[in-house]
């Protein structure tokens, strides 16, 4: 995983990331600059953002080009044309506006390092204890 803007997670986690799949209105999806969706080839999957051309409201299509790289799906790249279902809009961007799903990677990023400093100062404490145990500062009993 060579470019830090892209991010790898499993399907259980990509469905607690965009909650509010397929319940998009209509009067959302008309604003929308660009919608996320999963694009698929056998077994991968990558989810990307399309920029938004046209609104098909009588076909529930979102028509529009791509705007990503695909890293793993080999059949698309950027600036493709493609149709996304309605049903499968995962996250919209409104100019001015953070998505949803970039909240919650954010968030999701925010606990990920407060656990790791948290692990960094327990880590730490048993280093001072370490120290302070070879220099028969602390002593320690077994348990008989």
């Amino acid at each position: 995983m060579s470019d830090p803007n892209i991010l790898y997670v499993c399907p259980e986690y990509s469905e607690k990331l965009y909650p509010n799949k397929g319940k998009f209105t209509v009067e959302q999806l008309l604003r929308a600059d660009m919608v996320k969706s999963a694009f698929s080839a056998g077994k991968r999957v990558e989810h990307m953002w399309v920029k938004v051309s046209e609104v098909q409201v009588e076909n529930q299509l979102v028509k529009g080009t791509l705007d990503n790289t695909p890293t793993e799906i080999t059949h698309l790249t950027f600036g493709d044309i493609v149709f996304v279902p309605f049903k499968d809009i995962e996250d919209i961007w409104i100019e001015g506006q953070v998505p949803e799903s970039v909240k919650r990677l954010l968030e999701t990023k925010e606990e990920e390092l407060e656990a790791e400093e948290f692990v960094r100062s327990l880590f730490e404490g048993v280093k001072t204890i370490a120290r302070a145990i070879r220099r028969n500062r602390i002593v320690v009993r077994r348990r008989q």
